[in-house]
């Protein structure tokens, strides 16, 4: 009789796959290396072929693992679907929800959602990672990554589902306006002034009034994707910043930012849900997403006070 191949091996040599490295897989699941390593050389023996080229560095897919991964990936993951979809014991959200998302994203839109849900279903749990970086969800087991990207996501074979657009402006701190001699009336004289940008955007797009594109290249003493970094360094007086309008409202309401250039609107920063799989829908996945479209049509509330940016004194 044939010797079948564990689901689970079968699972496990798709994420080395994906990552391209045992040790990173080992320590995103627990495991000892030696556990990925035995797993993988069972697989080789019971296929007969060899799965990979090893280095002391790296690992590369042999023509005959590209060829399992191509033919075996959608059945894994179709198997693992299911039996997730069975496990979730039929519309009650239960078990290990794990979530990635930008920081201010998560700050400002998802705690109210994951406290709500969890007082509500006590069989939940929700592992939240926020970050900038942009995990997939697929090699390293989340159930909703959020991304956040200005225009349309590119195509790939990602699922995703676009759930929020922020509307965004340019602003600056009046102090910064004084010491240009006044607040620029076009993007020749705004490329006079220092801005602080994001290094995922080193170009602002935006549309006039009839919908004419521009583009405008920022010189920036400031690059960094966290946008709280960003609207202090704005408060600060040390540039022009394209930020979202919502998170920036308290400075605005404060007087200490002002918006510029308002006859141009940037292009909205568009957030995506990326799933695992386009399949099931796993009832604690589907029960998150709802209440987030929910709170998404309410306005944001307020900062925690720690994350709000402290008002300048003096001058």
């Amino acid at each position: 009789m044939e010797e079948t191949i564990p689901l689970d091996d079968l699972a496990l040599f798709l994420a080395v796959a994906e990552a391209g490295n045992m040790t990173r897989v080992a320590d995103r699941r627990g495991l000892p290396k030696s556990t990925v390593s035995r797993t993988v050389r069972r697989l080789e023996e019971r296929m007969g072929v060899r799965l990979f080229e090893r280095s002391t560095r790296h690992l590369r897919l042999t023509d005959e693992g590209a060829h399992l991964v191509e033919q075996t990936r959608p059945l894994v993951e179709r198997l693992h679907e299911t039996l997730a979809h069975t496990q979730s014991r039929g519309e009650t959200p239960a078990g290990l929800l794990r979530i990635a998302a930008p920081y201010e994203f998560g700050l400002l839109r998802l705690g109210e959602v994951v406290t709500a849900l969890l007082a509500q279903h006590a069989a939940l749990e929700i592992d939240i990672d926020l970050s900038s970086r942009a995990p997939d969800p697929r090699a390293e087991h989340f159930d909703i990554v959020f991304r956040m990207h200005t225009g349309e996501l590119p195509d790939s074979d990602q699922v995703a589902r676009r759930v929020y657009a922020m509307p965004r402006g340019l602003y600056a701190a009046p102090e910064l306006l004084a010491r240009a001699g006044g607040t620029p009336a076009s993007l020749a004289e705004l490329a006079a002034l220092p801005c602080l940008n994001s290094p995922e955007e080193p170009v602002w797009r935006l549309r006039d009034a009839e919908g004419v594109l521009h583009e405008f290249q920022p010189v920036s003493r400031l690059r960094a994707p966290n946008v709280g970094i960003r609207l202090q360094g704005v408060v600060a007086g040390l540039g022009v910043g394209l930020l979202s309008s919502n998170y920036c409202r308290e400075a605005l309401e404060a007087g200490q930012i002002v918006p510029i250039l308002t006859d141009l609107t940037p292009e909205p920063a568009l957030m995506y849900a990326l799933l695992p799989s386009r399949r099931l829908m796993p009832p604690k996945v589907r029960v998150f997403l709802e209440a987030l479209d929910a709170r998404l049509a309410l306005p944001p509330g307020p900062l925690p006070a720690a994350h709000r940016p402290g008002r300048r004194h003096g001058n």
